[in-house]
């Protein structure tokens, strides 16, 4: 890591004090394991290792940036017999059946209100809060109390089975993968056993679904789904969703299993299948105010194909001025190449390049005004394709810098790139944009070819390169990547020429919401020839912009939806009252319901007269557009994005055709 990470010269004076601040960030965030003697304690002996006089008296040796591995054993293991001794302690108060739901107690859920307890005694009181809390919430999800209880337990029982199956393996895994985190996130070590199987195990994929998957409180995540896959095709799975049954629909024993609990690889397992076969999740939505909140899924497992992955597109009319100014959208899920077929000089190989220079030819065809390049939610792919697709735009050029370990820059780009496309050009982009996307986005800004719409992207400005050890593998970050113009993309990501409202905070993910993140900083640009753009043309698509926010019904949900959320946010407790809990979820559903009825009574459409009616026609409507491959209709940010991109084609009449002199 010292020598090879592009962060060589890092400050490790402290590194053992650091490590096991993130180790117990990582094991105990909610301060409910250890005691504040313990922390004190642990933390007094990693300090010690630091002090460069202290370990020579004790190793007889210079110190040479060593780590304590024995105090990072001792506190892993220490957390996992705790943590058996948490969960048999739950399991017997979940077995008395004596919870007291009329009483008005309180967990604290803000974790940076949270103190450390002074005694064991102080511990298990918040055990005991917390497996109240656990049965309050699956009686909310209309369980009788001996249903919710039952839960429970196999759920305490697949925790005290998962940690019993640890071995050395997996404790040194943990300590290294704690250690490479002190460098950047984006760093990690793969013991043997996960370096074998790293497609299921470390990338964590959920081959027949095509979706990536993490542990976090016992829950099976959503970390992403894959473009293109299973999962994506149902429009109704999200990252940060949290799994909590899994149902095989086509055997006959369709009983759902509880995987709260479960190992990663057990939970992968139970998912996987043979193609044609389905399978059913139970999850609580990402976001929700209320974990018994649930929502059904059904997929039909499958083989992630390229073809599905490809470049869709859909060509609308917006009316303007009597003018009628035709769209070109282009969703583009992932920069994607068939790696075999181009190595194999195959001429008729699929690229996301190739298969956007067809659309873009055939909209030259339909007399297409404007092109919208969807990047939302596109985390990246093949470098080589994004350099090919921004080529496509802009002609010959460099798109990016990048930066190495030693000091050597180098620009990136396509010598023989040819422009495809020179009417107006629209991008967007959101949080979950990153890397080969922001690459497009910040070149296509940087240029001035065109503008860039959403929120804030992802942030992730660094190479990764992955080497073989004497046991098992390590990925390290070795190289960053900067703009045309000399600024980074590392953390601070690409920002839009025009914000779009959001439902939720983006700052919460991304590259900047990362303890260890490298960080923003800037090389000298390059030179380049920029696209003629009126200065004055920003500020005037925004005020447009604006001016439908306030006017459009659809906007304004967004954004009442948005300070709902920020309202929500502010919570930091809950309450373990049945009838409290009840009538938070009753006031949830009511506010919900009148904000879509205030909505569409705005657009002149049926009102609602119930939450469950409301509940049963979306229900209904996902079902019907589930196979739509460009909704724009329900998507009210694609299309205010094609509304701004139609104000940009009106203000910018016959303009793209040569770079600026």
């Amino acid at each position: 890591m010292t020598k090879e990470h592009f962060f060589n010269d890092k400050d490790l004076s402290s590194i053992n004090s650091e490590v096991f601040d993130k180790l117990l960030d990582q094991l105990d965030a909610e301060k409910i394991y250890f005691t504040e003697q313990e922390i004190v304690t642990f933390k007094r002996k990693f300090s010690k290792f630091d002090d460069p006089l202290i370990y020579e008296r004790r190793y007889a040796r210079s110190p040479l940036c060593s780590i304590d591995l024995e105090s990072n054993f001792k506190f892993i293991n220490l957390y996992f017999n705790r943590l058996i001794e948490v969960t048999n302690y739950q399991l017997k108060e979940v077995a008395k059946k004596n919870f007291d739901f009329t009483n008005d107690e309180k967990i604290v859920i803000d974790n940076k209100k949270k103190q450390w307890k002074k005694n064991k005694y102080e511990l298990k009181k918040s055990w005991r809060k917390l497996s109240k809390n656990d049965v309050l919430t699956s009686m909310l999800a209309d369980k009788s109390l001996d249903e919710a209880t039952e839960t429970i337990q196999k759920r305490y029982k697949n925790r005290l089975r998962r940690i019993s199956q640890r071995n050395e393996e997996d404790i040194f895994s943990v300590s290294m993968n704690n250690l490479t985190s002190f460098f950047d996130p984006h760093s990690s070590y793969f013991s043997p056993k996960s370096a074998e199987d790293f497609e299921m195990n470390m990338s964590l994929k959920l081959e027949g679904i095509g979706a990536l998957l993490t542990t976090e409180d016992d829950y099976p995540i959503i970390v992403s789904v894959v473009p293109g896959g299973p999962a994506e095709k149902t429009k109704k799975i999200h990252p940060d969703d949290r799994i909590v049954k899994i149902s095989q629909i086509d055997q006959l024993d369709q009983t759902p299993v509880d995987v709260v609990g479960w190992r990663i690889d057990e939970v992968v397992r139970l998912i996987r299948g043979k193609a044609g076969t389905k399978v059913r999740l139970e999850i609580i939505p990402a976001k929700t105010e209320d974990l018994s909140e649930r929502k059904f899924v059904t997929i039909i497992r499958e083989e992630v194909k390229l073809e599905e992955q490809a470049a869709k597109s859909r060509v609308i009319e917006i009316q303007r001025n009597l003018q009628a100014i035709k769209i070109g959208i282009i969703d583009l899920p992932a920069f994607y190449i068939d790696f075999n077929a181009w190595r194999n000089r195959d001429p008729d190989f699929r690229s996301s390049s190739k298969d956007v220079e067809k659309i873009l030819k055939n909209f030259q065809k339909q007399e297409v005004d404007a092109v919208l390049i969807d990047l939302r939610g596109n985390s990246g792919g093949s470098l080589y394709e994004a350099n090919k697709l921004i080529g496509l735009f802009i002609s010959s050029g460099a798109t990016l810098q990048v930066k190495q370990s030693d000091g050597s820059i180098r620009p990136w780009g396509d010598a023989r790139a040819k422009q495809i496309w020179n009417k107006p050009l629209a991008v967007m982009v959101d949080r979950y944009s990153a890397s080969a996307s922001e690459i497009f986005a910040g070149a296509i800004q940087d240029y001035q070819r065109g503008i860039v719409i959403g929120q804030k992207t992802f942030g992730k400005g660094t190479v990764q390169k992955l080497d073989d050890l004497s046991s098992g593998q390590i990925k390290i970050t070795e190289s960053k990547f900067y703009r045309i113009t000399g600024s980074g993309m590392q953390n601070k990501g690409i920002h839009p020429d025009i914000v779009l409202p959001s439902t939720w905070d983006i700052e919460e993910i991304g590259e900047s919401s990362y303890d260890a993140a490298l960080p923003w900083d800037e090389i000298k640009p390059i030179r380049f020839q920029k696209f003629i753009m009126d200065p004055s043309l920003i500020s005037k698509l925004r005020h447009e912009h604006l001016m439908r926010v306030r006017e459009n019904p659809n906007l304004q949900y967004i954004l009442k939806i948005r300070k709902r959320y920020e309202e929500q946010k502010s919570k930091d407790v809950i309450s373990l009252n049945m009838e409290n809990r009840k009538s938070e979820k009753k006031e949830r559903q009511i506010w919900a319901l009148d904000i879509e009825n205030e909505r569409r009574t705005y657009l002149d459409l049926e009102i609602f007269d119930s939450y469950k009616s409301m509940e049963d026609f979306n229900k209904l409507k996902e079902d019907k557009i589930e196979n739509i491959k460009i909704n724009i209709d329900d998507d009210y940010l694609l299309k205010e994005g094609a509304q701004i991109l139609s104000d940009y084609t009106i203000l910018n009449q016959s303009i793209y055709l040569t770079k600026a002199a």
